[in-house]
């Protein structure tokens, strides 16, 4: 699985030899080098952008802070508007949810460089479906639209805001087909759970500065919880376009307790 970085370990003398050695014709544009220091006990990172290695552009810490380097290159790569396509993946509670959510909002209502967003996601749910739900459309598939709508500061009262505002919306693949977003931030969600016929329906539908953040773990996919999963296979399949970048978060800063239950039943 194509994680989007390579980690370089040791003092500081044997990661600038290990930095002498590296072949860069071997990286992919927007792959990432982490420099993990054991005199320092602290990580720097670079991203390799097809020609050269450059520094990380992160948001301020005012606004969003990484709590660790797989974050810090993830706000990176959502940073950066030449990339359109990003896929954060990642573990139960690695934050790559909350990430994509407020890189999203930052783009649309902090920066304007876009007009709205767009949350995307496949309703499906882990368990017994509970039948039939009265109401409209929104009613139905509210509770799908949770993950989002709990990464937001004002809940669910700030999701009501900014759709009355016209700055955020909602939908699921199934209605996709024929539309086009433009000036869209596209924002989709548990991506682990979409086939790839849906996976190229919601891409396909990217039209003008538009871009599209992908998050999800196929370790907690209803399809499929191996390598051969569509989202997987997309990072794989991407790598080495200029336009696309991946980063696997793999730490859980969720809670401890969290932590103790994903590592459970494997």
């Amino acid at each position: 699985m194509y994680t989007g970085y390579i980690r370089l370990t040791g003092t500081s003398d044997e990661i600038n030899e290990q930095m002498q050695g590296i072949d860069f014709s071997a990286l992919y544009p927007n792959q990432y080098i982490i420099l993990s220091n054991s005199e320092t006990g602290k990580d720097s990172e670079l991203r390799f952008d097809g020609e050269k290695l450059v520094e990380l552009k992160l948001p301020s810490s005012g606004y969003l802070k990484g709590k660790n380097s797989l974050q810090r290159c993830a706000l990176d790569l959502m940073m950066n508007r030449d990339i359109d396509i990003v896929a954060v993946l990642g573990t139960y509670g690695s934050g790559k949810s909350y990430l994509t959510t407020q890189m999203a909002l930052y783009h649309v209502l902090e920066k304007g460089h876009q007009s709205k967003v767009l949350g995307i996601r496949e309703p499906t749910g882990e368990g017994t479906p509970v039948g039939y739900l009265k109401g409209t459309f929104e009613d139905k598939v509210r509770n799908f639209f949770l993950p989002i709508e709990q990464q937001l500061k004002g809940g669910e009262f700030e999701l009501e805001a900014l759709r009355q505002r016209g700055v955020l919306d909602t939908n699921i693949p199934y209605y996709m087909k024929g539309t086009t977003y433009d000036n869209t931030i596209m924002l989709v969600d548990e991506a682990e759970d979409l086939s790839e016929a849906q996976i190229r329906l919601v891409g396909t539908r990217l039209g003008k500065n538009s871009r599209i953040f992908l998050s999800g773990d196929y370790g907690q996919s209803l399809i499929d919880r191996t390598a051969n999963n569509p989202l997987v296979k997309m990072c794989n399949e991407l790598r080495g376009n200029e336009s696309f970048g991946c980063i696997y978060l793999d730490e859980d800063v969720r809670s401890n307790a969290s932590k103790a239950f994903a590592e459970m039943f494997k």
